[in-house]
Formats: C-alpha cells, structure tokens, sequence
C-alpha cells in the first residue's frame, strides 16, 4: 500500500508528475495539483471565491486576469480570496502647485516633490509625504540673496533699474521745504524702470504768487500769496508799495527769507486793498509790512 505524504503549501501554481520505480510493486501516481486532488495542495486553476476545500490554512497564490498577484487560503472548508488589486490604478497626483505647508495631509507615503530652483539659488528645497500622511520638509535649502540696494541718489525718472529692488525713498527740496518722495522700480514692457513720484508743494512755492496778474489769480494761489495796494505813506517813514500786485503771505526778515529774484522791503501797504485789485479804501490807508518785491520795486521804493 502507498503512503502519501502531505506536501509543503507552494506559492505559484505548479504541476508535478512522479513516476514511481518500476520495480515498485503497485505503483500509483502521487498527487499532485490537479484541481480534484482535495489533499492540501493547490489548485492548478485559480479557485472560486467560496469553492470548497480540504486543508485549512492551507495558501495557494495566483495571477489574476491583470497579471497582479492574488492569494487563496482554505478556511473552514473554503477558499477565500485576499485583497484583490486594481486592474487600472489611476496615476498618483502630481505634486502640489505651490509649496505645500509643513503638516498638511498629502496624497501617497514616500512621495518626495522639489520646489525653487531659480538661477541666484540652484538647489531646490524637497518635501515628503511622511508616513503619518503629511508634508514634511526633508532637505531644505537656504538660498536668501540681499535685495539690490537702493541707489544713494534719487535716481531719475525711467532711468533702468534691478528687478526687485522695490521702492525707494528719497527727499526732495521743494519751495516748502525738502519733501519726501518716492522711486519704485517697476517693469515696463521688457525692461525695468524707475519711476519716481514727485511731490509738489501744497500750498505752491513763494515764487509763483509773483507770476499772478489779478486778484483773482492771486486768490486761487491758496494762503501762500496775498494782494497788496499800495497805501498812504508819509515822506518821514517807509515808502509806499511801487505797485498793486501778488506777493508772498509770510513776512521776510532778510533777503535770503524771499524767493530768488526778490529784496525784502519794508513798505506802506493798503490795509483795506480788495482781493480783487480795484484799489479799494476804507478809513484806514496804511500798514507797515514787510515785503518780498522785486528789485526794481524795491529801487523805486528807495531800498
């Protein structure tokens, strides 16, 4: 009588045939995989989820239709089936489009993505999704150039500048006084540029009240400038203002308080002088001031 052994649970199909010797009396053949062979080898052909069988905890692995590899256990008298995998696994998703934050969840374990590569800085800076399913930073990459310094000078208006530079402040001496200002280096078109914003001064310099030829004019100038009428003045003191015109609002001292082109002069104003120039009087016909005229005025003045 043949004694059959019980074999060791192989991992891939397989078919074996063994002959026995023919001097061995009654000779049969040992079983193999053929699938009605029900002794605790595989199955030649992948069995069906729920077929019955012999041996539990007997394992037998297969390919599925998508050349994946699939397992079979004997449990309680039937194949079970372990997880199957997809014939069609979709692509892992690229990596994200801008630099994604530290802890934030992400989409495959051990994926890695690089970010910033530009030319001041070739290494790039790598995430991965760590085994916790977040981003985390595994080679980080100082690379933090200064900025292109601001020019030392107010640099002039569409002058060429470093892209990146940003904006730059200067001061700029105004008829009311230095005033800052700003240059910003922006691109236009394919090139950068500066462009620098003046500042004007509000109210106008002292000097633009002088270019004004009515009372109205004058007016519109804001507190800046004032009109002046010549007043009443005694042969004894100051000479009365030359003429009816715009002068400057604040009172000089010297010369050097007047815009260019003017002499401080102490004349006899009009007190009651309109706005509009028309010579108006009223009671009282002069005040002592001091004003910034021009040098012919202040020659027919006497000065």
């Amino acid at each position: 009588m043949a004694i059959q052994k019980k074999r060791k649970v192989l991992r891939t199909p397989f078919v074996v045939t063994v002959a026995a010797a023919a001097s061995f009396a009654g000779a049969v053949a040992l079983p193999g995989c053929d699938p009605t062979v029900q002794d605790g080898s595989c199955p030649v052909e992948r069995p069906e989820e729920g077929s019955s069988c012999d041996a539990d905890d007997v394992s037998c692995s297969y390919l599925d239709d998508c050349d994946n590899p699939i397992d079979y256990t004997c449990v309680d008298g039937a194949w079970q089936m372990g997880p199957e995998m997809s014939c069609n696994p979709p692509p892992p998703p690229e990596c994200p489009e801008a630099f994604p934050e530290t802890g934030s969840a992400c989409w495959q374990i051990g994926a890695s993505c690089a970010y910033g590569n530009p030319p001041d800085c070739p290494e790039p800076t790598i995430v991965t999704c760590g085994e916790d399913g977040t981003w985390s930073v595994t080679v980080a990459v100082s690379c933090n150039p200064p900025p292109p310094a601001c020019p030392e000078a107010t640099p002039e208006d569409g002058a060429p500048c470093a892209g990146g530079i940003g904006t730059c402040g200067y001061t700029m001496p105004t008829g009311c006084g230095p005033m800052p200002i700003d240059a910003e280096c922006v691109l236009e078109g394919d090139a950068w540029r500066w462009q620098v914003h003046e500042i004007f001064c509000n109210p106008p310099p002292p000097e633009q009240c002088l270019t004004a030829a009515t009372g109205e004019e004058c007016a519109g100038l804001g507190p800046t400038c004032q009109w002046l009428v010549p007043g009443c003045a005694d042969g004894d003191g100051a000479p009365a203002l030359p003429a009816v015109g715009c002068f400057p609002s604040l009172p000089c001292e010297t010369d050097d308080a007047c815009p260019a082109g003017t002499l401080c002069q102490e004349v006899v104003v009009n007190p009651c002088g309109s706005a509009s120039g028309d010579g108006a009087t009223c009671a009282a016909c002069g005040l002592y001031k001091n004003v910034c005229v021009p040098p012919s005025a202040a020659t027919a003045a006497g000065k």
